[in-house]
């Protein structure tokens, strides 16, 4: 067992709560009305990742893996001729694959622009200016497409509006007196290997314990989800906290009121009276909509209440002036409930429960 961090007042814990287990990770992430959750807390993960195992890491960009993504969606769109959205949100599978592929640079070598928006004003106004983006983006993708230009045309015209609007990438860079490029940087420095990481979800019109595709928008990379049952789920996610794991968070923050500013989150509306959700009331939810993949967070820990019930703390990306000091605190039942996938190391996942994965 990893040595666990106690959570201390000073870090914002309400007093309702006691019995924290909390596992190291970065200072909060803001992503300024980009529309970019995916990313922040995904690269959020990263960070506590490559922390657990000692390395001495910055922040990192969290833009360079959206500049990346924008790419790699364009060549999507453009090969599945037009069969495709270029819209905001994405998955923690993306920025893992953006890592492996590209490597990845410190928020000091790029910030994608965001260093400069200070005021609710320049915030709102780069909401307006990603939308025309990504509005631009497609246009020109599906120009390309009547045209019948070359992929890496095409490409190279999306990059000269992604370099105008968010900035260009660096080739190389200079840490603690290195040069480095992005893919040496993740090699050296982060050292992670993408392929050690799983989605789990848990659904019951998917077979468990095997790898399935999950039915959301945002999976325009068809990427499979291995598929625990819900115990299993829960158990699995105890599991990596406890031995001083994080997870990236992917589900619904707006249902029935329940996701509210004070940053404590129970089940309100359907299912509200249960006193555990099972595995029907989650499947039911998703069936009908009532649960929908909308953001994305960083889980970082757990905590009892003083009727001894669980919250899962996790590290939002709105500022340190939302939910409770930037964190939102999620009952166990929400988290059942409303949770769509979670991404995780996979070595942490329990032994009698792997021993019925079939890959």
């Amino acid at each position: 067992m990893m040595l666990l961090l106690c959570w201390s007042l000073t870090h914002g814990q309400p007093s309702r709560f006691s019995d924290a287990v909390i596992v190291e990770s970065t200072s909060l992430k803001h992503q300024k009305a980009t529309g970019k959750c995916w990313s922040f807390a995904s690269t959020s993960l990263l960070e506590a990742e490559a922390m657990r195992l000692k390395k001495d890491i910055p922040e990192l960009s969290s833009f360079y893996f959206v500049y990346y993504n924008y790419l790699e969606k364009s060549r999507d769109y453009l090969t599945r001729k037009g069969n495709g959205k270029i819209f905001w949100g994405d998955l923690t599978f993306s920025v893992l694959e953006i890592f492996d592929k590209y490597g990845c640079v410190p928020e000091d070598a790029y910030d994608g622009g965001l260093g400069n928006l200070t005021t609710r004003r320049q915030m709102m106004q780069r909401w307006r200016d990603e939308d025309e983006m990504n509005e631009l983006i497609q246009s020109k993708l599906d120009s390309a497409i009547a045209a019948d230009m070359e992929i890496d045309v095409s490409l190279e015209m999306i990059r000269n509006i992604l370099n105008k609007e968010i900035g260009v990438v660096p080739d190389e860079f200079q840490y603690k007196n290195q040069r480095f490029t992005p893919t040496t940087f993740a090699e050296q420095i982060c050292a992670l290997n993408a392929q050690d990481y799983v989605e789990l979800t848990s659904y019951s019109h998917l077979p468990f314990y095997e790898k399935s595709q999950l039915e959301i928008p945002v999976n325009w990379r068809n990427k499979e989800y291995l598929n625990l049952p819900i115990e299993d789920f829960m158990a699995t996610v105890f599991e990596a906290l406890g031995n001083g794991y994080t997870l990236a968070w992917d589900g619904d923050i707006g249902n029935d009121g329940g996701f509210r500013e004070s940053g404590i989150v129970k089940v309100k509306g359907e299912y509200e009276e249960e006193q555990t959700i099972h595995q029907e009331h989650r499947q039911s939810a998703f069936e009908r909509k009532t649960t929908t993949d909308d953001h994305n967070m960083h889980i970082v820990g757990y905590l009892k209440d003083k009727q001894g019930d669980y919250y899962f703390m996790l590290k939002n990306t709105w500022g340190e002036n939302r939910g409770k000091h930037g964190y939102w605190y999620l009952s166990e039942n929400y988290f059942r409930l409303r949770t769509i996938s979670v991404t995780v190391n996979q070595q942490v996942i329990p032994t009698e429960i792997g021993a019925k994965v079939t890959f």
